[in-house]
């Protein structure tokens, strides 16, 4: 390709990201779904299984996806070798679209085997990725707040039975409604005390933002994850972007495109602009990439095409994607140079920048 030449999806694609909200199961191919049905003798049709992805939408006339698609994807998952295989094809995917480093979720009080045995999956899975690619990839199991808080304090004692170092905090996720943060506060403790990173689906689907306080003030999350609600607080919306607290967010959010089916009102009052507009700290993630029919390249294609940011404020973005995340102080820095410069690089290839109307224009920097 001439280096002169370079395209916005080539852009989108080849800069380099991390994503920091990626849930493992939320990255499983629909073919893969299919194996795993054919080779555990689970009755399972292609059109059942297109219902757990909303690419599919139109052929099936209904969307399960989401938390449904993730339950019933640990049922599907009985053997460790299952595991290693989705996340080195979660890997494949992300790699195509100049991912670099990933932070993982995955339910550990859902699972069909051993915390044990499935954390051994994905360390193999991880270091055979990596002498690979050179991507990183490193993991957070999360609590299934459906659950009970006394199963939470489980996990995390197996986190503690049996430790590695690809291991680097806990989170949670699944529906808030009757389950805020602060009911989790021993799993957390626990895992705090032992040096452990924390982080919180917080006012995921509307909820109020006294969650994302909860979860900040209370809990003591380094990150929140989702926080839409917050800027219905702009009092407390400004404490947080002074204070640089990271909010993953996540364009596709199955909740907003439902609240706005138009897409210009999606677009125009989608909360992650008033949120940037406000300074925060946010990090475009993309959650559920098979599931949600998106990649980390249109993910970033929204935040320009739709949202109406500026390359600049993608570039801001990707730092505070770096800052955000939990590896060594070290290796974040030397990211930070080489990131920007191979970003700073391909931007000046490109054939035009976006057009993007003044009205819409969001010029992001903190």
């Amino acid at each position: 390709m001439n280096r002169r030449s370079l395209t916005l999806n080539d852009f989108y694609h080849q800069f380099p990201k991390a994503d920091l909200h990626y849930h493992l199961l939320g990255g499983v191919r629909l073919e893969t779904m299919l194996s795993f049905a054919e080779k555990y003798d689970v009755e399972l049709s292609e059109l059942e299984a297109k219902c757990y992805y909303r690419a599919h939408q139109h052929e099936t006339g209904k969307i399960k996806g989401g938390i449904e698609a993730l339950t019933f994807l640990y049922q599907l998952m009985r053997e460790p070798q299952d595991y290693y295989r989705v996340l080195t094809e979660v890997a494949q995917d992300a790699y195509a679209c100049g991912v670099r480093y990933i932070e993982t979720f995955w339910n550990p009080s859902d699972t069909l085997i051993s915390y044990h045995a499935v954390n051994q999956a994905l360390v193999k899975a991880i270091d055979d990725v990596e002498l690979e690619t050179g991507m990183v990839i490193r993991l957070i199991p999360s609590i299934n707040r459906e659950k009970s808080p006394e199963q939470a304090v489980e996990m995390v004692r197996d986190m503690l039975t049996y430790p590695h170092d690809y291991v680097l905090g806990i989170g949670i996720d699944y529906k808030e409604h009757d389950a805020p943060v602060d009911h989790f506060w021993k799993a957390y403790r626990l895992a705090s005390d032992h040096g452990y990173r924390l982080t919180a689906h917080c006012s995921e689907f509307g909820l109020h933002w006294r969650n994302v306080e909860t979860g900040i003030e209370l809990i003591q999350t380094d990150r929140i994850d989702h926080g839409y609600t917050i800027v219905d607080n702009p009092e407390l919306m400004h404490k947080y972007a002074q204070n640089g607290i990271p909010f993953t967010v996540i364009p596709s959010n199955t909740y907003y495109f439902r609240q706005w089916p138009e897409h210009k009102d999606w677009c125009e009052k989608h909360p992650i602009r008033t949120m940037a507009k406000a300074g925060m700290n946010i990090i475009p993630c993309t959650d559920d990439w098979h599931i949600h029919n998106t990649t980390s390249a249109n993910c970033y294609r929204v935040m320009v095409e739709d949202f109406g940011f500026d390359l600049g404020s993608l570039r801001q973005m990707m730092i505070n994607s770096i800052h955000a995340c939990w590896m060594p102080e070290k290796i974040k820095q030397q990211w930070l140079q080489s990131w920007c410069s191979e970003f700073d690089m391909l931007r000046q290839t490109l054939t035009a920048e976006p057009q993007i109307a003044a009205s819409q224009l969001i010029e992001y920097r903190r």
